[in-house]
């Protein structure tokens, strides 16, 4: 993304992490500039700032140093969406590293997550100048916690750094890191063995990892243009009513243009116009569409590629990765 920014999903996770943290989120979001729709809907551009702000309530709130570390160990599979799914079905902790950062830019794009191998060492590193100290332990912390329930090996770091201050009950940070932890460094690092990298996750699914990347890569491009469009408060219920009759129409296996036009009762024309005016369009709206159903589906226990494509209303995996290109 050309610009730093956030989207809902980024404030979701702490909200689906509240209620085991104990953390009283109203409190939390009493004072946040969020259109309301933020509560309800992934992929909303927010404000960054308003971001950072509610996570830095939500520290001070909770009266927990850690908070960023206890959400991590708190947050069910599925709760970071499309990231929880892509690094799941990864081959590989080095292929879902990858992706992660990749794909970082769809929860906030505010921080540089990179990986470096230098010799026999892997260095995942994460630098924001104006970081939460919260958010760089949730990073670190998923990434750990992840790797091992994917792998199902104790995957443990040779080195952590942190670029924000020591913080008490250090004892807590070996404990789920299971490596010495330092503070107040140039930038977050994890450092693994490189050979780490190679561990295979038990939960791949190479093919469906495939067609995950294309719905990822899709919602990121429908993320890029809706960050640059007006802003979300401006927003009436018109797209509101256009995402429902995309909604509809995919279900009934033609979403083109003149059959959302005609759910919605008004000429293909009029639809393109009013869009064009929102800042968006039919391809990006459907775009997002399909990306949030197959999200959605991917809740279940045991999605499959070929189950997602009939969930999507397609005849075959080869169909979805086309039409997530193409309406």
């Amino acid at each position: 993304m050309p610009a730093a920014s956030a989207f809902s999903d980024f404030v979701l996770l702490l909200v689906s992490a509240a209620p085991k943290l104990g953390l009283p989120i109203d409190v939390v979001l009493r004072d946040a500039a969020l259109p309301p729709a933020a509560l309800r809907q992934r992929g909303l551009p927010i404000s960054l700032s308003a971001a950072r702000q509610i996570w830095s309530a939500a520290e001070r709130v909770s009266g927990d140093p850690l908070l960023g570390l206890h959400t991590a160990e708190t947050l069910d599979v599925g709760a970071l969406d499309l990231l929880d799914y892509l690094t799941r079905n990864s081959t590989r902790f080095g292929d879902a590293v990858g992706r992660s950062i990749r794909f970082a830019p769809l929860l906030a794009s505010a921080g540089v997550l990179s990986l470096k191998v230098v010799g026999h060492r892997a260095h995942f590193r994460h630098f924001s100048q104006d970081g939460v100290p919260a958010v760089s332990d949730l990073i670190a912390g998923l990434t750990v916690l992840r790797a091992r329930t994917f792998s199902g090996e104790d995957i443990r770091p040779l080195a952590v750094r942190f670029r924000h201050r020591r913080e008490r009950a250090l004892g807590e940070y070996e404990r789920i890191f299971g490596a010495p932890v330092e503070f107040e460094a140039p930038f977050d690092e994890l450092v693994f063995d490189r050979e780490l990298l190679d561990v295979p996750f038990r939960s791949a699914d190479p093919r469906l990892c495939e067609l995950l990347e294309e719905c990822a890569q899709a919602r990121l491009e429908a993320a890029v243009g809706a960050a640059g469009a007006a802003p979300a408060a401006a927003l009436p219920g018109f797209l509101d009513e256009v995402r429902q009759a995309l909604r509809n129409c995919i279900a009934d296996g033609n979403p083109n243009l003149d059959r959302v036009a005609e759910h919605l009762g008004m000429s293909s024309r009029t639809v393109q116009r009013q869009l064009r005016e929102h800042g968006t369009s039919h391809r990006a709206l459907l775009t997002e569409a399909r990306a949030e159903i197959a999200s959605r589906y991917l809740a279940s226990q045991n999605p499959t590629h070929r189950a997602l494509a009939s969930r999507l209303g397609y005849a075959s995996p080869r169909s979805v990765s086309r039409a997530l290109r193409r309406p």
